[in-house]
């Protein structure tokens, strides 16, 4: 009997309390009300304090969660899961995003509207981000081959690798907001300008999230904390990232390729 009470104590399942969760539901409703106060109450500069101070809170919630979580010594089972439905809640938010502003443009006799700068939307420069953002899914892909082979190092060059063009990336995209603003083309000049650059902005602080949980995991597998039986995490930036990759092809599709074909 006494045995019998043993097992059914292991086999029922108790969360463990953590204020982790609290942390990233609370940093949630600040970066939300942020984007709210800059956008629709347009006062932009509290709303983008507050939105910073909420991206912090969720990226610090989060370390501190999966670093709670991941130090114990068996694998994190529902890591992909939990990946895969916040993937699953990020695309309604870029569906969101997509369905405006195919509800504004498809209706339009001219987009982009009449007054918009010569060369808007960059098209030429796109593409070469488009080869480094989309070429970083075969690395982080082959980093993850190397690590459920057990081959660490090469986890960790193929995910530097990664990190390089995803950094590229960005830099690139600053260089063309910088040209784009330069040029007098800014997201009050009209409506496409308002939705250029709210859904790149938007996609590129996707981009940015994805960096720094690859350097997360790098770090770690820097501290041999990742190993062939032990790569939930891994796996788990592996989906995010490629959703990253995903959502840019419609970007490109939408932002930049249909606005030169109805023009």
């Amino acid at each position: 009997m006494a045995e019998q009470n043993v097992m059914h104590h292991e086999a029922v399942h108790e969360p463990e309390p953590s204020v982790w969760p609290l942390v990233v539901g609370l940093s949630t409703i600040v970066l939300i009300f942020g984007l709210m106060t800059a956008f629709q109450w347009k006062a932009q500069t509290a709303g983008i304090l507050l939105s910073g101070v909420g991206v912090v809170g969720i990226l610090m919630g989060l370390f501190g969660w999966v670093s709670e979580v991941y130090g114990k010594k068996q694998d994190v089972g529902l890591s992909k899961v939990a990946i895969l439905v916040f993937i699953v809640s990020e695309a309604a938010l870029f569906g969101g995003l997509f369905g405006s502003y195919l509800y504004a443009m498809v209706p339009a006799d001219v987009w982009p509207p009449t007054g918009t700068p010569a060369g808007v939307p960059p098209l030429g420069l796109a593409l070469i981000l488009s080869v480094f953002l989309l070429s970083s899914s075969a690395t982080i892909h082959a980093a993850e081959s190397r690590l459920e082979k057990g081959n660490l190092s090469g986890f960790k060059g193929w995910l530097f690798l990664t990190m390089v063009l995803g950094i590229l990336f960005i830099a690139g995209q600053v260089y063309e907001w910088s040209k784009l603003i330069g040029e007098g083309f800014t997201i009050n000049s009209n409506a496409f300008g308002r939705f250029f650059f709210l859904v790149t902005g938007f996609h590129g602080a996707h981009v940015v999230v994805g960096l720094i949980i690859q350097l997360f995991v790098l770090l770690m597998a820097m501290g041999n904390k990742l190993t062939a039986e032990k790569h939930t995490i891994a796996k788990a930036c592996g989906y995010y990232w490629h959703f990253v990759d995903g959502i840019w092809l419609l970007v490109l599709s939408l932002i930049y390729v249909l606005p030169a074909a109805k023009g």
